[in-house]
C-alpha cells in the first residue's frame, strides 16, 4: 500500500524535517495572504477521486493500490491501464527506496538498478505519449525525468509537447514539475512566478528557505512590484516576526528569530511601497507596516498604519488581514466606552458571520484577542460576565475553567445575566450567541454549593438535574461502583480495568450528588442536637463522608470533574480534609473503646494528614537513606496519640491497627 500521489522532489528532497508540530492556543498568525489549501492537497484528493471513479466505488479512497487497481483493469479488458499502473508502480517503489535512503546509504548495484527502472519506465511512458492515457503518460514520464534529474528534459518536454494538452489534474502536476525543472536549471524568477500562480506554498518554501528575509523581499520587489512570490515571502517574514515577538519557538515549523532592527526595516520599506505606487495590493503592504510596528513597540503608530491599511486596495485576503489585525490592535489601545462597545460588537457579526476561506482565520484572531487583549480590558472594569460571553461564544478554553472557579453565588448571578434583557448592545449581542444549557448550570452550581458545604443551596439546584443527564457524565463510573460510606482509612475502593475502562453504559438510579447534600444535611441536622456516644458515632460517620468527597478520596466525582495526582484544595472550596480531621477528633472523645480506636486510627490516615510524620535524608557519611522523625506534623501526633490509647485499651490492639504498616513501623521507631 502506498500514498499515491508523488508531485515534486523538489519538495519530497528538500524540506526540512521535523518530529512533531505543536502550536499554543494563542500563537495564532493574523496576516494571512492566501488560502492555506496547498497544491499537493489539492491534486492529491483529485487524482483519488479519479481512482475511486474508475474503481466504481462508493468509498473515499486514501490509498493506492495498484494490485487492486489491475484486477479492476483486467475486468473492463482495459490493457492499456494494466500496463500503465504497473509501471507507475516500479516508479512509486524507486521514490520509495529514495526516500529510504535517509536511513542508510544505497550501494552501487541499488542505484544502478533504480536507474535501469527509471530509464524503462521512462521509455515505456514515452512510447504511450499518443494514446487515450496520453497525460497520464506524460506525467509518468516527467516523473522519471525528474528522479534521474534530467531537468533540462522536462523543461523541452513541456514547452514543447505537454504544454498543449488539454486542462486535467494530470497537466498541473506536469506543470508543476516543469517549475521545479526550471527552478534546478537557473531560471529561479520563472520557478518563483509558477509555483505561486499554482499554490504550491511548499516548493516555495524549498525554493526560498535560507533567504527568506527583508533582502529578499526587496530584490524580488525590485525586479517585479507585483511578483506573485512577494505575497508568500512577506507573509513568511511577518508570521516569523510575530513568533519571535510571542516567544512560542518549540515545535514550529520554518521559524527564524527576526530581531527588530530588521522588522523595522521591512516596515519602512513597506511604507516605501506604498508611496511609490507601483503595488496592486497596497492593502497587504500596510497591513504588514501596521503589524510590524506594534509587534516591536510602536503600538500608536501600528494602529494609525493599519487604520488606513483598512480603506486600502488589494485581494480580499489582504483586506481581511488588514482589518483582523485592526481588531486586535484597537482592542489593545482603544479605551472602554460605549463606543468601543459597539465598535467590537460590528466587529463581531463581522468576524462570526458567513462562511468560507476566512472563517477559520477570522475565528482564531478572535481567539487571540480575546486572551491577550479584551479578558484583561473588561476584566478590570469589573465586566466579568461580558469576559465570561465573550469566551463561551467562541468555545475558548478558558471559559470552563473560570466558570469551574467562580464563586458559587457569583456564579449565580451570571447565570441570571445570560438570561436577563440588556440595555448594553454589546451584552445584548453576545447573549443571543452563548451557548448556555440550563441543565449544564443547575449541576454546576448544584456541585459548587457541595464544594462548600452548603447542602440545602446544593439540594435547591441539583434537585432541577435529571438522572439521564447525571447519568451522562464521565465520572458516573465511579458514582455506580463506588460508595461514600466506606472508611477510606480501612479500604480503598479500587476498580479493575474491566470496570473502570468499560465501554458499557452504567445503569445510574438517581442522581448521587442529590443524594449525597441530602444525607449530608440530615446527618449535620442529627448530630448538632445528639449527645454522647451517638453525637461521637454521628461525627464519625461524617467524617467518612468528607474524607470520601474530598480531592484524595474515592468519591472525589460528588465535587469535582476529574482526577489528577496534582490535586489540591481549589479556590471557593472547602477542605473536606481538614473537616474531616476535625470531626475524627470529636469522635475520639468516645467513651466506646472501640470507636475510640476507629476515630483516632482515621486520623492517622496519610491524606488527611498534609506533612507525614517522617522524611527520608540522604546521609552522605555513609550513602544511604535514613528516617528522621518530625514530631511536630500533625500525622505524628495522630499516631502517637492512636500509640497511647493502645497501650491501655481493655480490648487490646484490632487486628485493623495491628495490621497497619504505618502503625508498626511508628511503635517501633524508639528501638
Amino acid at each position: 500500500m502506498k500514498r499515491f500521489i508523488l508531485i515534486s522532489l523538489l519538495v519530497v528532497l528538500g524540506m526540512p524535517m521535523m518530529a512533531c508540530g505543536w502550536y499554543g492556543t494563542d500563537n495564532i498568525y493574523l496576516f494571512r495572504l492566501y488560502d492555506s489549501n496547498e497544491f499537493s492537497e489539492r491534486v492529491d484528493k483529485i487524482t483519488r477521486d479519479n481512482w475511486k471513479a474508475y474503481l466504481g466505488s462508493d468509498q473515499d479512497y486514501y490509498w493506492f493500490d495498484a494490485d487492486e487497481i489491475i484486477k479492476a483493469a483486467q475486468k473492463k479488458n482495459d490493457a492499456l491501464m494494466v500496463s500503465y499502473v504497473k509501471n507507475l508502480k516500479r516508479y512509486l517503489d524507486v521514490c520509495s527506496s529514495v526516500r529510504d535512503d535517509s536511513w542508510k546509504y544505497p550501494s552501487k548495484e541499488e542505484l544502478a538498478q533504480r536507474n535501469k527502472t527509471l530509464r524503462e519506465v521512462q521509455a515505456y511512458a514515452l512510447s504511450k505519449v499518443k494514446t487515450k492515457l496520453r497525460s497520464q503518460h506524460a506525467l509518468l514520464y516527467m516523473r522519471c525525468n525528474m528522479v534521474l534529474g534530467l531537468n533540462r528534459d522536462n523543461v523541452t518536454f513541456w514547452e514543447n509537447t505537454a504544454s498543449l494538452f488539454i486542462e486535467t489534474v494530470y497537466k498541473d502536476m506536469m506543470k508543476n514539475i516543469y517549475a521545479g525543472a526550471l527552478y534546478k536549471t537557473g531560471r529561479d524568477a520563472e520557478a518563483g512566478e509558477l509555483f505561486a500562480e499554482m499554490g504550491d506554498y511548499n516548493s516555495l518554501m524549498t525554493q526560498f528557505y535560507k533567504r527568506r528575509s527583508f533582502a529578499a523581499i526587496r530584490q524580488e520587489y525590485e525586479r517585479d512590484a507585483n511578483a506573485g512570490v512577494l505575497p508568500f515571502l512577506l507573509q513568511d517574514f511577518v508570521n516569523n516576526a510575530q513568533e519571535a515577538v510571542d516567544q512560542d519557538m518549540e515545535g514550529k515549523l520554518f521559524v527564524r528569530d527576526i530581531k527588530k532592527e530588521e522588522a523595522m526595516q521591512m516596515a519602512q520599506f513597506a511604507g516605501q511601497v506604498i508611496r511609490e505606487g507601483k503595488t496592486k495590493n497596497p492593502a497587504m503592504w500596510k497591513a504588514a507596516q501596521g503589524w510590524l510596528e506594534y509587534l516591536f513597540g510602536k503600538k500608536q503608530q501600528g494602529y494609525d498604519d493599519i487604520q488606513q491599511a483598512l480603506n486600502m486596495d488589494g485581494t480580499e485576503w489582504a483586506k481581511t488581514s488588514a482589518r483582523v489585525i485592526h481588531f486586535y490592535i484597537k482592542s489593545d489601545v482603544a479605551p472602554l466606552n460605549d463606543a468601543f462597545d459597539k465598535w467590537l460588537t460590528n466587529e463581531l457579526q463581522w468576524i462570526n458571520g458567513g462562511e468560507g476561506p476566512y472563517e477559520g482565520f477570522k475565528g482564531g484572531a478572535l481567539t487571540r484577542a480575546i486572551n491577550q487583549q479584551l479578558v484583561d480590558k473588561y476584566d478590570k472594569v469589573g465586566r466579568d460576565f461580558t469576559t465570561n460571553a465573550l469566551l463561551n461564544i467562541t468555545s475558548n478554553y478558558a471559559y470552563e475553567a473560570r466558570i469551574n472557579s467562580m464563586k458559587v453565588e457569583r456564579l449565580e448571578d451570571f447565570f441570571t445575566y445570560t438570561k436577563s434583557p440588556s440595555d448594553n448592545e454589546l451584552d445584548e449581542y453576545l447573549k443571543g450567541q452563548m451557548k448556555i444549557s440550563p441543565t449544564k448550570m443547575y449541576e454546576l452550581i448544584g456541585t459548587k454549593h457541595l464544594r462548600v458545604c452548603q447542602w440545602e443551596q446544593a439540594i435547591n439546584w441539583l434537585q432541577q438535574v435529571p438522572v439521564s443527564y447525571m447519568a451522562d457524565q464521565t465520572q458516573v463510573v465511579y458514582a455506580v461502583n463506588r460508595k461514600w460510606t466506606i472508611e477510606p482509612w480501612i479500604t480503598r475502593q479500587w476498580l479493575k480495568d474491566e470496570i473502570e475502562y468499560s465501554n458499557e453504559k452504567q445503569k445510574l438510579k438517581s442522581n448521587y450528588k442529590l443524594d449525597f447534600a441530602k444525607e449530608m444535611l440530615a446527618m449535620e441536622k442529627e448530630a448538632a442536637i445528639m449527645k454522647g456516644d451517638a453525637q461521637c458515632q454521628r461525627y464519625y460517620d461524617l467524617a467518612i463522608r468528607y474524607a470520601q468527597a474530598s480531592y484524595s478520596g474515592d468519591c472525589w466525582y460528588l465535587t469535582r470533574y476529574g482526577k489528577s495526582w496534582t490535586d489540591s484544595v481549589e479556590v471557593n472550596e472547602a477542605n473536606f480534609g481538614q473537616i474531616a480531621k476535625q470531626l475524627l477528633q470529636k469522635a475520639s472523645q468516645a467513651k466506646d473503646p472501640v470507636l475510640k480506636e476507629k476515630a483516632l486510627f482515621g486520623s492517622c490516615y496519610y491524606y488527611l494528614n498534609p506533612t507525614p510524620w517522617y522524611e527520608s535524608v540522604w546521609n552522605n557519611d555513609n550513602s544511604r537513606f535514613e528516617i528522621v522523625y518530625r514530631p511536630q506534623s500533625a500525622q505524628f501526633q495522630a499516631l502517637l496519640a492512636l500509640e497511647q490509647f493502645e497501650k491501655s485499651n481493655k480490648n487490646g490492639v484490632s487486628a485493623i491497627v495491628s495490621n497497619c504498616d504505618v502503625y508498626t513501623t511508628f511503635i517501633k521507631r524508639n528501638k
